[in-house]
């Protein structure tokens, strides 16, 4: 397969959370070594990927703040806020035409080529030439990246159906969809390390990252 992608995304930043673990917004957590908000971070590590929209999902007015104005950015606010990651797909699905990378804000260490790879993969098509897949999700350690993955616009109404039921489970979602799930072997060539899904939920984890965060950015 050809590593280059080849199809334009809609990025879509989710940075609609609580962060209630961490204690404090995520998305504001300073980058060194400049202090840059971690969600602006996020966005920058991904400019290279061809994209024909860059959108972050964002409820705190103050990560919109942080994001305004910059170069391409979309911020969207979650409809159905307090539900969850589900809730955060939704909102981004809303605004593409084809297919969304569905990133959260808390991997500050996210690789474009990962992307890139997912993306090669969703354009598997069967001996008819249709869409073979919904969703492209990555399967690193036996979990499910659901929050670092590809989703086809196609699996918006599913969504929004399973929301205005209640059901808020992501596994309940993909269970519904054609999955193709990539394993760690497929992204060795690209993140031998698996380090694009460190994410960081709490203060110990953000200590315990800094260590790389100081590697890449010198």
């Amino acid at each position: 397969m050809d590593s280059t992608q080849s199809m334009p995304l809609t990025l879509v930043v989710n940075a609609g959370g609580a962060s209630l673990r961490m204690g404090q917004q995520k998305a504001l957590l300073p980058v060194p070594p400049a202090g840059k908000p971690l969600v602006v971070h996020v966005i920058e590590a991904l400019r290279s990927l061809r994209l024909s929209e860059l959108v972050v999902v964002a409820n705190d007015p103050a990560v919109a703040e942080a994001v305004a104005g910059r170069r391409g950015v979309r911020c969207v606010a979650d409809a159905w806020s307090g539900s969850g990651p589900l809730a955060g797909i939704a909102a981004g699905l809303a605004t593409c035409p084809g297919w969304a990378a569905v990133i959260g804000c808390d991997m500050p260490l996210v690789n474009a080529a990962v992307i890139e790879l997912l993306a090669q993969v969703a354009q598997e098509t069967d001996a008819a030439g249709v869409r073979r897949w919904d969703a492209v999700v990555p399967l690193i350690r036996e979990r499910t990246q659901t929050m670092h993955a590809l989703y086809h616009r196609d699996t918006l109404p599913v969504i929004e159906e399973m929301l205005r039921s209640g059901e808020l489970s992501v596994r309940a979602f993909l269970a519904r969809l054609r999955v193709r799930y990539v394993t760690e072997a497929e992204f060795a060539g690209v993140d031998p390390a698996m380090r694009s899904f460190i994410n960081v939920n709490t203060p110990e984890e953000w200590a315990a990252v800094q260590p790389l965060l100081h590697c890449t950015s010198g």
